[in-house]
């Protein structure tokens, strides 16, 4: 194997893989990527078992080869280098040789016959969606998935095909930990055919967020019985699908308001920050007193003290004291965009729905919390 890379592209490349691979494994191999050159082109593979992201960046090839190297120190190496161009060539005992400028490097490589298999696609269904959407619909949805893996049902992304007053097709993307639940739709064309069993892993839609980097490129996800991949050009990320069953969240849905409140995201950002401070740190409680021109947030931490932050708001409907873990508010903020935010609120253990002021795209639904 012998090849000459930008560096640019190299580092790149190596950035993408650095979520994939295993760090800490007992599988050594887990913690490699996978140079393979042939052809115009250096392909990466990095896989966990579960999730494996292939990838070609340009590159003039002198000879084939594959070697498989340590993810983490090659991009250590790679973010090192100056000159723009990087010389990647195969020495003797699997070893990696790195030359750029009067830089060089020999770095232990393993055979790539000891690297696991790419899965082969099994392709069932398959439909497009355009990048920005595609990332807004995770970026939307992704706080909400339950971090904890023993939670089967809770902790991956739930999609379906849902269809609109105006008779127009959207994928929807729904996600739960149980005190909260977030969902987000985009438009998209082709077949969808997700079984109702199966889940996206939190991890996989983490990764494809940080992929997608151009708002206007096509992305292909296509599905097989157990499997799915997220694909544009030159990139593809193939995931085993996590079998278990998410909830009937349409369930939890309040079904009327009565009571609304709008509030401007600026004031109301900064003082979700400042009580954030004095919050609980075990469970981030801060109570909510709605009236009516304002909404008045105190928290009281024991260890460290108080806080009373009021800002303007326009309800409507009576009065309300209830409580929240005021994270939750802070991730749907940082998750979208609009000057205003809608508040849907019933009794004071009802839930409360989320909406952005001229979107039917996306609703997010915060449980209380008991105060007492």
């Amino acid at each position: 194997m012998e090849l000459y890379i930008e560096r640019d592209q190299l580092i790149r490349g190596l950035a993408r893989v650095q979520g994939v691979v295993e760090r800490r494994t007992t599988n050594p191999v887990l913690s490699h990527v996978l140079l393979s050159a042939r052809g115009d082109s250096l392909q990466m593979t990095a896989t966990d078992s579960a999730l494996t992201l292939v990838a070609d960046y340009p590159a003039t090839v002198e000879n084939a080869g594959e070697l498989s190297v340590d993810a983490q120190r090659l991009f250590q190496i790679a973010r090192t280098l100056t000159d723009s161009t990087v010389h990647l060539s195969l020495s003797k005992a699997n070893r990696l040789h790195i030359r750029c400028g009067k830089a060089e490097f020999n770095v232990v490589g393993s055979s790539p016959d000891d690297y696991p298999p790419v899965p082969t696609r099994d392709e069932r269904a398959r439909l497009v969606v355009v990048g920005g959407d595609l990332r807004r619909l995770i970026e939307e949805t992704l706080s909400s998935i339950s971090a904890d893996d023993n939670r089967y049902g809770l902790n991956g992304g739930h999609l379906e095909q849902i269809t609109t007053d105006q008779g127009d097709s959207r994928l929807r993307l729904v996600t739960t930990d149980g005190s909260r639940l977030s969902w987000s739709e985009a438009p998209f064309e082709g077949n969808f055919g997700l079984g109702e069993r199966m889940l996206v892993p939190r991890k996989a839609l983490g990764e494809v967020r940080k992929l997608v980097d151009l708002d206007e490129s096509e992305w292909t996800v296509s599905f097989g019985q157990r499997s799915a991949a997220f694909s544009t050009e030159g990139l593809t990320l193939m995931l085993r699908l996590i079998d278990g069953e998410f909830p009937d969240y349409r369930q939890v849905l309040p079904s009327a308001a009565k009571r609304r409140v709008r509030v401007q995201r600026g004031p109301f950002t900064a003082a979700l920050k400042r009580v954030s401070i004095m919050a609980s740190d075990r469970n981030h409680s801060v109570r909510f007193a709605f009236d009516e021109d304002r909404l008045v947030m105190t928290a009281h931490n024991v260890d460290a003290g108080d806080v009373r932050e009021e800002l303007p708001a326009d309800l409507e409907g009576t009065p309300l004291f209830t409580g929240f873990n005021v994270r939750y508010f802070q991730d749907i903020l940082a998750a979208t965009r609009g000057d205003e935010m809608v508040l849907e609120l019933g009794e004071p253990l009802d839930p409360c729905l989320v909406r952005i002021p001229d979107r039917d795209d996306c609703m997010f639904v915060v449980m209380p919390m008991r105060l007492d």
